[in-house]
């Protein structure tokens, strides 16, 4: 999965300002989880935000092997990384303090299995340890048949995405790549959910989740969902 797009995710998303969004989410850990040591981030990607944080013991899990070869490039041997699917999760590893899945990860988890998911995820915190996510969109805030176009450049690679949504959540994407030897396209569909509010508090109550609650944070558009492990 991502084997096509993983070596030219970094500049695909160059508008986003990790810094920014790890001092956001240092914030909360500030506010909600004060005395966290340890961080566990759930679709890592290319470990952008992995290497913003630092100060902290840093684990990340990724479903695609690609995107874990450039994560390592870039965070070498200072963060643990596993290749697994977040609905089944089971690493070999200590509980943490604080556990993040971002970037709308959890659509990518089909209504049947976002319970399984959550309780996963409590799995591997420690008791009140401290869930950060960033929700996808809901069937309310989902606008479907919309065409975007994005162009990112660095001089050397040039990336044109096309995507369009479909109603029940999917998108369709058709990306171009050129480079000094040509050009190069392929296509890619992702099958999201779209998670009610409702289903999503319901599922996080079930995971093992309480003091759930929604937090308005700098550069997360949609906000961020935070929760204690019971």
């Amino acid at each position: 999965m991502f084997e096509d797009i993983a070596p030219v995710y970094d500049l695909v998303k160059s508008h986003r300002d990790y810094a920014a969004e790890a001092d956001a989410i240092r914030g909360l850990i500030r506010q909600h989880a004060p005395g966290a040591t340890s961080v566990l981030d759930v679709a890592c990607g290319t470990g952008s935000l992995l290497a913003q944080l630092g100060e902290f013991e840093r684990a990340g899990v990724d479903v695609s092997a690609p995107m874990l070869d450039q994560a390592r490039k870039k965070l070498g041997d200072a963060v643990t990384l596993h290749q697994a699917r977040m609905e089944e999760l089971r690493l070999p590893r200590p509980a943490v303090d604080v556990l993040l899945c971002l970037d709308g990860a959890l659509g990518y988890v089909g209504s049947g299995a976002l319970g399984r998911t959550l309780s996963a995820f409590a799995r591997h915190l420690v008791t009140a340890g401290l869930l950060v996510v960033e929700p996808w969109f809901t069937p309310e805030t989902w606008e479907p048949g919309n065409t975007h176009v994005t162009h990112h450049s660095d001089g050397a690679v040039t990336v044109v995405r096309a995507s369009y949504g479909h109603p029940d959540g999917r998108i369709d994407f058709h990306t171009v790549i050129g480079t000094s030897t040509g050009l190069r396209t392929f296509d890619e569909r992702y099958d999201f959910t779209l998670h009610s509010e409702p289903a999503m508090a319901e599922a996080l109550h079930a995971g093992g989740f309480t003091d759930v609650r929604k937090e308005a944070a700098p550069g997360f558009g949609r906000g961020l969902l935070v929760a204690h492990k019971r």
